[in-house]
């Protein structure tokens, strides 16, 4: 799953909101799996779901193809 947006503190509110759902269905968020990317920022205050930070990565792939943060592909 991927979360966008142009504001920090949408994307804690997206994540907020997330954990919410997650609970309420019966499903437990594993944030030791869940990476942040942070593109064309300078913004370093962690994510914090559940009060535990989200680990920050430089490049992020999937299926072959590879995102960094300085936007590049």
């Amino acid at each position: 799953m991927c979360l966008l947006s142009e504001s920090h503190g949408n994307v804690q509110t997206q994540l907020e909101d997330l954990a919410d759902k997650a609970e309420e269905a019966g499903l437990i968020i594993n944030i030791k799996k869940m990476k942040a990317l942070r593109i064309n920022t300078s913004k370093t205050d962690p994510f914090t779901p559940r009060d535990k930070s989200i680990e920050d990565v430089d490049s992020f792939t999937y299926l072959g193809g590879v995102v960094a943060k300085d936007g590049g592909a």
